[in-house]
């Protein structure tokens, strides 16, 4: 039961962070070219709605709508881990109903949240992939020489984003079956009469 209860606290810190930067994640991702494609009003302006290179509007729209999306989601997934901070899951030597309710809450919601991540980065790539960047990058430095970087980091950070959360999701679920598997085998050790640690 040690071993448990440590895999437990630690777990629930890790989980913590990786909901944390799943809000960062969201705040960074117009970093980039993602950023230059509105910088100055050059390749597309938000007031008057004109790009100067085809395609350019639609992702600068997606972009905003994903940063939008993933910080409320990724604020949300801080609330569910921390619920389970609320409710004892890193601590508590056997779980209760609440414990079950708010892990199966953290479950679907990190599941939820890294399907989410892997289809707006799949939409915003589809974009990324029909804009003449060649193009876009000569109209930029057309009018600031030698400040043009092209850079999607953020594109491919975000599978990796999701691929944390599967593994948060996976992590809780493996926390309750090893809670599950402990709590029946010191069950049985009470109804046989026999005092020991479940190791």
């Amino acid at each position: 039961m040690k071993i448990k209860m440590r895999f437990q606290k630690i777990f629930m810190l890790v989980a913590l962070i990786i909901a944390a930067l799943s809000a960062v994640y969201a705040l960074l991702f117009c970093s980039g070219t993602l950023f230059q494609i509105h910088q100055n009003a050059i390749l597309y302006n938000t007031k008057s709605g004109e790009e100067t290179v085809a395609g350019i509007k639609d992702l600068y729209e997606a972009s905003q709508g994903v940063s939008d999306t993933l910080l409320i989601m990724g604020i949300v997934m801080i609330l569910v881990v921390a619920l389970n901070y609320i409710t004892g899951t890193g601590k508590r030597r056997k779980y209760y109903v609440t414990n079950y309710v708010s892990i199966g809450i953290a479950i679907a919601y990190s599941l939820t949240l890294a399907i989410v991540i892997i289809a707006l980065v799949v939409n915003c790539q589809s974009l990324v992939d029909k804009i003449d960047w060649v193009a876009a990058k000569d109209e930029f430095e057309s009018m600031i020489p030698g400040e043009w970087k092209y850079t999607t980091w953020t594109l491919p950070t975000g599978y990796a984003m999701a691929v944390l959360l599967l593994l948060v999701c996976g992590g809780f679920v493996a926390n309750l079956v090893w809670k599950i598997k402990l709590m029946q085998g010191e069950k049985k050790l009470l109804e046989s009469g026999l005092v020991r640690e479940v190791a």
